[in-house]
């Protein structure tokens, strides 16, 4: 039988199909939801480059000025 670790807790869960895993990769909703506030108070991060902000929003590459009447 396939065992997994929940990614909030580390509990291990068994399972036969992942079907079985109601909240999977986690073990219960309330993992689920401290996982989520993690990702939406920038607890957790995707690498990557930053963007810049020296330049001004009108000045992005494939952005056009506003068309003058």
């Amino acid at each position: 039988m396939p065992v997994i670790e929940c990614r909030h807790c580390r509990k291990l869960l068994q399972y036969q199909k992942i079907s079985d895993l109601p909240f999977f990769p986690f073990c219960s909703e309330r993992c689920k939801l401290v996982d989520l506030g993690e990702w939406l108070d920038e607890g957790h991060r995707i690498p990557g480059d930053q963007p810049s902000s020296s330049r001004k929003p009108d000045e992005r590459e494939g952005s056009r000025p506003p068309e003058s009447a």
